[in-house]
């Protein structure tokens, strides 16, 4: 194991480029050559496409020419690169894979310090590594420590495992320890998505203890219940919308922990509408550029005026002292011990700060601030899901984290597809990153693969496409979550959700790994080597048998 440790020398401006890498003076052996390996990107947050990239395959675009508010969700701040056909990016944790040889690269400066950002650009051409770190505003003294990365080989999925695990700690676990090893439980997005109030809210945690589905029959360490976005005033006005949830939450929160579940709630703490109330009281809090016009956080049809909402500015202490005071309100009035952290990666969008420094300073300070309850004031134990989420600044904080693209109730997004966005939220993407990230889970996080679906009404994924997402949900990742409406589950659901548990009986919390062999095809395998099979997402299904 070879450690890079790059120490400043200059005063950065913009992105800075600290290191050039040849493929050959990492590895001696002559037979490598870049071009020939499978690259994994690792992604820059939670819905950058984060899958290997195979040899002779260029990269999905991180770009979109059409709707150019989608941009912010997947570039990594500030750079100028963009992939190409002998061009890969990657950021946080990448490796080249030459059959099941690893040549692997890990930021893991801020496993004891807070540090830069960093992306790694593979040149497939040249067989060269070019390290950039996202800097820009900040103020270097020599010999300041820029980045620390960590570079290994391997020779098998779990020796990669092992050492990523080795290197990252695993202290950063206990915050969520109370979950246990499988935690599950029921989210209303994507079901009913925006369109939530009391009412609907209250019928489906009765349907969840009065009938028969996929949490109540399956066996959880911990059981969640979740109200997703649409309970808000607006964005950046966190209150209960007065016309759907009348009687706010604290009845809503006894309710759910009455009826065994831990209760949940999303938020997306950095990002405003600039026609909230908030904002109206506060318009010094919207981050501003250098032309003093809005820093645009991203592009929501449901969103801001015309679509396009804004980050707040997080270097001021006021701003960090409310969403304090907010995350307080939310844990210990509301009572709420499950908080969805979303739309994160905004803290991380540069602006004419009111107190100018780098981003990833500022938001490690936010981060920080948010998450630092792990206890309400009564004793219970809270626990943070982070998504949209910059990955290597977060991995400390919300350990239990989305590793992928929001999933569907559709196999593809037609409509996504055909605009080129390639952070869609679509069930077969999603199904890539997950299997893509399956060297992080229990590693770096403990990933959350999205739901799965049983149902059959609005839902046009079929019985095959359904068992498989559950099943790569139960192997490749921790969290097992659904959304579906528990009143209308019939025959159908009911013989999915037998299958299902049936599966989960058999390989919930073992460890597997995978090795992709072609485009959409991996050979499984667990760490006894007991079981082996096959995924394959052309055919949609995976196979699995006790191994001779």
């Amino acid at each position: 194991m070879k450690t890079y440790t790059v120490h400043a020398d200059y005063h950065a401006q913009e992105n800075s480029i600290i290191e050039r890498l040849k493929l050959g003076d990492l590895i001696e052996s002559t037979e490598f050559d870049m071009s020939e390996a499978w690259i994994n990107v690792g992604g820059w947050q939670s819905w950058n496409p984060g899958f290997e990239v195979a040899p002779g395959k260029e990269q999905p675009s991180l770009t979109n020419r059409l709707i150019k508010g989608w941009n912010n969700y997947l570039v990594f701040p500030n750079s100028v690169f963009k992939p190409d056909k002998n061009r890969v990016l990657a950021q946080f944790i990448t490796y080249l894979r030459w059959g099941d040889f690893y040549l692997v690269f890990a930021s893991v400066g801020n496993v004891s310090r807070v540090l830069p950002p960093v992306q790694f650009i593979f040149d497939r051409s040249q067989n060269t590594i070019t390290i950039e770190i996202c800097d820009k505003g900040n103020d270097w003294r020599r010999d300041d420590i820029t980045a620390q990365i960590e570079i290994f080989t391997a020779s098998s999925f779990f020796e990669c495992k092992d050492k990523l695990r080795e290197i990252y700690n695993s202290l950063h676990f206990a915050s969520i320890s109370h979950l246990g090893k499988t935690p599950g439980g029921w989210e209303s997005w994507y079901n009913h998505y925006a369109d939530i109030n009391e009412n609907l809210i209250l019928s489906d945690l009765e349907a969840l203890t009065t009938t028969e589905n996929i949490i109540s029959t399956g066996t959880f360490s911990s059981r969640i219940f979740q109200i997703d976005d649409g309970w808000e005033a607006a964005l950046g006005d966190w209150e209960p919308k007065k016309d759907r949830f009348p009687g706010g939450f604290t009845q809503i929160v006894q309710k759910i922990q009455d009826s065994g579940f831990i209760p949940g709630l999303w938020i997306a703490p950095f990002i405003i509408d600039s026609r909230s109330k908030t904002a109206a009281a506060h318009p010094e809090w919207l981050l501003k550029d250098e032309k003093h016009e809005l820093v645009v956080a991203g592009y929501n049809p449901l969103w801001g005026k015309h679509g396009e909402f804004y980050c707040l500015d997080l270097s001021r202490d006021e701003v960090v002292d409310y969403l304090d005071k907010l995350m307080d309100t939310i844990i210990n009035d509301w009572g709420f011990r499950y908080i969805k952290l979303d739309f994160m990666y905004a803290g991380m969008l540069y602006g004419d700060y009111n107190s100018p420094t780098a981003s990833y300073k500022i938001y490690n300070r936010a981060i920080a601030k948010l998450t630092s309850r792990n206890k309400t004031n009564k004793g219970n134990p809270v626990a943070y899901l982070g998504c949209g989420i910059p990955f290597e600044l977060s991995f400390k904080y919300t350990p239990l984290c989305r590793i992928g693209c929001d999933t569907y109730e559709h196999w593809k997004n037609r409509i996504s597809r055909l605009l080129g966005w390639n952070g869609r939220n679509e069930a077969y993407l999603n199904l890539k990153d997950t299997l893509g990230h399956a060297l992080w889970n229990n590693t770096v996080f403990s990933n959350d693969p999205d739901v799965v679906f049983i149902r059959t009404q609005n839902c046009s994924l079929s019985q095959e496409q359904k068992l498989l997402i559950a099943k790569i949900n139960t192997l490749f990742g921790n969290q097992f979550m659904y959304s579906d409406d528990p009143q209308k589950s019939g025959p159908a659901e009911h013989q999915m959700e037998t299958q299902i548990n049936e599966f989960r009986s058999l390989y919930a919390g073992e460890e597997f790994g995978l090795i992709q062999t072609q485009e959409d095809i991996y050979k499984i395998f667990n760490r006894k080597r007991t079981v082996e099979g096959t995924i394959n997402l052309r055919t949609c299904h995976a196979d699995l048998q006790q191994s001779n």
